[in-house]
């Protein structure tokens, strides 16, 4: 579905990203792992096409649909949780009301919908972030350090919902420090390092 040819990204003569070389597919949970600033968020950005390659290539279909959560999400903050994300869906109008109230639903935040977002913890901003990246039914879901601040049983909320659109044949790519304990939901582990790949399971 994705493929990154030997992909190098150079950012004000500081190579972050060197000769890397993936393939993605439909179906999988790939987790990036490693310490900040080993290029995790930048691949990430790539694959989306927020960023271009200093040299190599990222292929993908024309019509691919991303969701993607960055590290620190923002919002509205004076505005409520659903007006955020009603503002979001307005821009490609491609879902109701009913579904962003359900993705609210499963991400636990239903019950704070009417809620400023300024009031918000960070792990129910990232419970909005993730409600965002998923609600449109992307075909491939993008999350950088999405259990930043999440308590432990919305983690497992987390996890069921990656694992719903898992069985769905989404691609989702998780980049964590954290490893997910969640014993077959992950597909691929890759290791980075200074903008390289270090190790893959």
């Amino acid at each position: 579905m994705i493929i990154v040819n030997q992909v190098s990204k150079v950012i004000r003569r500081n190579p972050v990203l060197s000769n890397i070389n993936l393939e993605f597919r439909k179906g999988e949970v790939i987790l990036l792992h490693g310490h900040n600033g080993s290029g995790k968020t930048m691949l990430l950005r790539l694959l989306c096409d927020l960023i271009k390659p200093t040299s190599g290539e990222v292929e993908h279909a024309a019509d691919l649909r991303f969701g993607v959560t960055i590290e620190n999400p923002t919002f509205f903050q004076h505005e409520t949780a659903f007006y955020n994300l009603k503002y979001l869906a307005a821009i490609q109008r491609v879902i109701d009301d009913a579904e962003i109230e359900n993705w609210l639903k499963i991400f636990n935040l239903y019950n704070r919908k009417d809620m400023k977002v300024r009031k918000f913890s960070l792990g129910m901003r990232q419970r909005l972030a993730l409600c965002q990246a998923f609600m449109e039914n992307p075909d491939v879901i993008l999350l950088d350090e999405p259990f930043n601040g999440v308590d432990e049983d919305n983690l497992k909320t987390v996890y069921k919902a990656i694992e719903a659109e898992k069985t769905k044949g989404k691609l989702i790519v998780i980049a964590s420090h954290v490893k997910i304990p969640v014993e077959g939901l992950v597909t691929r582990s890759i290791k980075m390092s200074d903008g390289k790949i270090v190790e893959m399971s």
